[in-house]
């Protein structure tokens, strides 16, 4: 399951450097700042954590189901968000809403940056915690301000790098679903021959259905102009 969660973090990060190269240098220059000060404002309650808690969490099967449900839920708006630059790319008109949902950043990149600050903390552990809070943060911010900068460099097209984060959303929705397959193994009451079905199907059918009713919107959207050119 760890493996599993480091893989859908390493996602989210990514998808969070492919948007953050679409921003101008000032907006960047915020993201990464206030990324910074939120990873060093939390780095004494980090420390009160241990390695064992995280793996408790991990085990907690009702966490990790609500984790796939935000998983795909976030997946979900930045799909459609993409979708929308795309559209706006080629020239056609995109909601205002839309555009300034561009600029979600997605509350799945703060347990990126706990996690990894867990990570950090529990392996640097013979240096000052002081020191070592600011020397993360630091990190943190260049990341951000770097990896951003040499997507953009080395990907100019930007319709491409939507793309590229369009497909990193439907990653992101599949370990959604991985997630919810493996929760049938964690941890339950003895009870025979059960298994919980529902939190896999409602993942599922949520991807599902919202795909389908995007599909079908596009296809109305699609008539409607037809008709109104005759």
């Amino acid at each position: 399951m760890e493996l599993m969660i480091q893989l859908i973090l390493v996602l989210i990060a990514l998808s969070s450097c492919f948007q953050f190269s679409h921003w101008r240098l000032p907006a960047r220059l915020l993201a990464a700042f206030s990324l910074a000060v939120i990873t060093y404002l939390s780095y004494p309650w980090v420390i009160e954590q241990s390695r064992e808690s995280l793996e408790n969490w991990m085990d907690d099967s009702l966490k990790m189901q609500q984790l796939a449900v935000v998983l795909v839920i976030e997946a979900v708006i930045f799909i459609l968000v993409d979708l929308a630059l795309l559209k706006k790319q080629f020239g056609h008109p995109v909601k205002k809403a839309l555009k300034v949902a561009a600029f979600y950043p997605g509350l799945l990149l703060l347990a990126v940056l706990l996690y990894a600050q867990m990570l950090c903390f529990y392996t640097f552990s013979e240096i000052d915690f002081d020191q070592l809070g600011v020397y993360f943060s630091l990190v943190v911010f260049f990341i951000f301000m770097g990896i951003p900068a040499g997507i953009g460099w080395t990907i100019p097209e930007g319709y491409l790098r939507m793309e590229l984060r369009y497909i990193l959303s439907f990653g992101q929705v599949l370990g959604g679903i991985v997630i919810t397959i493996f929760c049938q193994k964690l941890p339950y009451p003895q009870q025979e021959n059960s298994v919980e079905w529902q939190p896999f199907l409602i993942v599922v059918g949520t991807s599902f259905t919202t795909i389908f009713f995007g599909w079908l919107w596009s296809k109305w959207k699609q008539r409607t102009k037809l008709e109104w050119k005759f």
